[in-house]
């Protein structure tokens, strides 16, 4: 687990493990549409010694593809868009406290347990420095303008 999520804040100790039973899914018509799975059993994990920091974002880095007059203004572009854009975001979801047509085409039904978590993570996303990430710009797919690397866990 240690390869996806960064326990040094929180420590050793034995933690739930529950899989999300909630997604959000886009029907035909691009509307967002709550999708609900049977999940299995919530899974009892005990993390002890030393706890490393996650190492997935040590693996996105391909810095020498990037370079370049076409491609280095993009990106700064992309980075302070993205700051402005996770900003933005943190700044709606920390003054939503009740359900609000914005919030509900975002996240779905309000619910403040929800709220805080969303409020948790789009907090986090904006503490980002997105200037200071490594960009791998080897994707030379037609259509393609970014694409997410799904990492595994190994056993």
């Amino acid at each position: 687990m240690a390869e996806a999520y960064d326990f040094t804040k929180s420590g050793t100790g034995v933690y739930s493990v529950e899989p999300s039973n909630r997604f959000i899914v886009v029907d035909d018509d691009g509307n967002p549409q709550d999708f609900h799975a049977t999940v299995g059993n919530t899974v009892k994990v005990k993390f002890s010694g030393d706890l490393p920091a996650s190492r997935v974002h040590d693996k996105r880095a391909n810095p020498g593809s990037c370079s370049g007059v076409y491609r280095q203004p993009h990106i700064n572009t992309a980075a302070k868009n993205a700051h402005t854009y996770a900003n933005f975001a943190y700044g709606v979801i920390t003054r939503t406290t009740y359900a609000t047509a914005q919030y509900s085409t975002w996240f779905g039904l309000y619910d403040k347990d929800r709220r805080d978590i969303v409020k948790q993570h789009f907090e986090s996303i904006n503490g980002n420095n997105f200037s200071k990430f490594t960009y791998d710009c080897t994707c030379t797919d037609a259509g393609v303008l970014a694409y997410v690397r799904a990492y595994t866990l190994q056993s």
